[in-house]
């Protein structure tokens, strides 16, 4: 009999169905369809931690090495800091109003995370979350990350920011987009009910400290990951490169392994905190 498919899987799989036909897709359905033992594994890390009392210790170590996997939007600035630098390059042969078409779609990402729509910056709304679990701000202690989370981070840093080749960034924020899409959707319910249950406040307040993953829901972050499609696609035709030179599977799969290293990490520890 085979095992379920992941929610997480689900709804990524959605997210991919959505989105217009391009190289991107199958490689994506591919690698989430490839690595559903590391989704379960992630899925059954938020259901440990949401299903545990929610002790400020565990919550501290919890969110800090969970944060260190998300936040993307300096990161995406940062290529886009890239490709300016792109716009600049006097060679021959690159279509600099398709480079700038993939800019104004990396910028679309970022939009919403940085409050440059006139929201809350989204850092804030998980910080207004981290602090009901842990009873205050000493989470943001670098202390309380764990090996594969700091891992995580460099790894996102490294293709993101440092790869000479800009595709690897490109692809790996691809990944992250559609990924996120997946986790939040999964999470929210489990978050509500664990609030719900060990939490002494009101639903206006509950709906306020989980703002950071009601945000990320429905539409919000299918539309981040079509607009990173659209950037790789316009970045492709700017500087004339196949997608389909890169093995894309392994680098999505690679995304969703770092990932679930991260949060398989934590199921370990939570038991052995107070």
């Amino acid at each position: 009999m085979e095992s379920p498919e992941p929610r997480i899987g689900a709804h990524v799989r959605s997210a991919l169905d959505a989105v217009p036909n391009s190289p991107l897709i199958e490689p994506l359905r591919r690698a989430f369809e490839a690595h559903t033992d590391a989704l379960s594994d992630i899925e059954n890390s938020f259901r440990e931690f949401t299903s545990l009392a929610p002790t400020p210790e565990r919550a501290r170590y919890f969110f800090h090495s969970w944060s260190l996997t998300n936040h993307s939007a300096l990161c995406v600035s940062g290529i886009g800091n890239r490709i300016t630098l792109r716009l600049l390059d006097e060679r021959n042969g690159i279509d600099k109003p398709r480079l700038t078409s993939a800019l104004l779609a990396l910028h679309r990402i970022s939009d919403e995370d940085l409050g440059a729509l006139g929201g809350t910056l989204h850092a804030d709304l998980f910080y207004e979350m981290a602090g009901l679990f842990c009873d205050g701000d000493s989470w943001l202690s670098r202390g309380f990350a764990v090996d594969s989370a700091r891992a995580f981070k460099e790894y996102k840093n490294r293709s993101g920011l440092r790869h000479p080749d800009l595709m690897y960034a490109l692809l790996s924020t691809t990944a992250h987009e559609v990924y996120t899409h997946g986790e939040v959707e999964f999470i929210l319910p489990l978050f509500r009910e664990c609030v719900a249950r060990h939490f002494d406040i009101d639903e206006k307040q509950a709906r306020r400290r989980l703002a950071w993953i009601s945000v990320h829901c429905g539409p919000t972050e299918r539309e981040h990951f079509r607009h990173a499609v659209e950037a790789v696609e316009h970045y492709c035709a700017a500087m004339h490169v196949d997608p389909l030179a890169y093995d894309l599977e392994a680098l999505f799969g690679e995304y969703i392994e770092h990932k679930a290293a991260v949060m398989r990490d934590l199921s370990r520890l939570m038991p052995t905190l107070n």
